[in-house]
């Protein structure tokens, strides 16, 4: 994970699956070696306490965890639990230790938040998170339970399902680098890639490109492409005079909400 989210870094410096609540609760919680991490899943008195699928959910460049809320918020309705770290984005010696060490963390206490660890484990990620979804998902002789990233907790099984979301893949801004599959070893995960057809952050052909070299590689991966959808509304946000704007509700976001929980239910089989 760390050798291609510094180079980006340094570069750019289905529903009727799982059940609806309209009691959703968040609170922080943090680990030796994590920041803040945002939980939000269903009502913690639900019937339904222990049998809700994990996800954990990654943020964009200079974000918080509180930054996905409100995608956290329509996935915790339908049943999800939802971990969704702070990781210092914009500190490249910081990445890997938060986004490895909040995972590892996230999945040690998921029980006491009513998650099911026997559902598949699913990550997701928002633009610079969908790099990093991706590139820790798939690593698995890096930081799975034989690999060799010792620096927190101990190593935990790479997950089932990852849903990166409007990742630049090649290029940002007047950026370009190579989309690097040699640290890829988990071939196991499936793999949705979703991206907005108006996305002119992060553009559609590299999602479209990205998507078929992985095919190409022997890894079970999708693209879904989102009419209308740009870089902000795929996660419930708008861009107001250069400020990003959290929104209540959006179809873009809700559509993207979807493809999250039917990836989950797919890959239940």
């Amino acid at each position: 994970m760390r050798r291609r989210m510094v180079l980006v870094l340094s570069l750019a410096l289905s529903l009727a699956a799982c059940s609806t609540t309209d009691e959703v609760t968040t609170t922080v919680v943090s680990g030796e070696f994590t920041q803040d991490i945002w939980v939000t899943g269903p009502d913690v008195e639900s019937d339904d306490f222990g049998t809700w699928p994990f996800v954990y959910a990654l943020h964009g460049l200079g974000g918080t965890g509180d930054g996905l809320s409100r995608t956290a918020e329509e996935l915790a309705s339908h049943g999800v639990v939802v971990f969704a770290p702070t990781v210092r984005t914009t500190e490249p010696e910081y990445i890997e230790l938060d986004g490895e060490c909040a995972y590892r963390y996230a999945l040690s206490v998921a029980e006491e938040y009513g998650a099911d660890l026997d559902q598949p484990v699913t990550v997701i990620g928002h633009s610079f998170g969908a790099d990093m979804a991706l590139h820790g998902g798939l690593a698995e002789d890096d930081y799975g339970p034989e690999g060799d990233y010792d620096d927190c907790y101990s190593g935990a099984p790479r997950p089932d399902v990852i849903v990166p979301i409007a990742g630049c893949w090649y290029q940002y801004e007047d950026a370009s680098y190579p989309f690097d599959l040699s640290p890829f070893s988990n071939q196991d995960a499936d793999i949705t890639m979703v991206v907005g057809t108006d996305d002119e952050v992060c553009e559609p052909w590299q999602s479209r490109d990205a998507s078929k070299v992985l095919v190409e590689a022997g890894f079970n991966a999708t693209l879904i492409e989102l009419n209308g959808g740009n870089h902000a509304n795929v996660v419930f946000f708008e861009i107001v005079d250069g400020e990003w704007q959290k929104i209540d509700d959006d179809p873009i976001g809700s559509e993207v909400v979807q493809v999250i929980l039917d990836a989950i239910d797919e890959a239940k089989g």
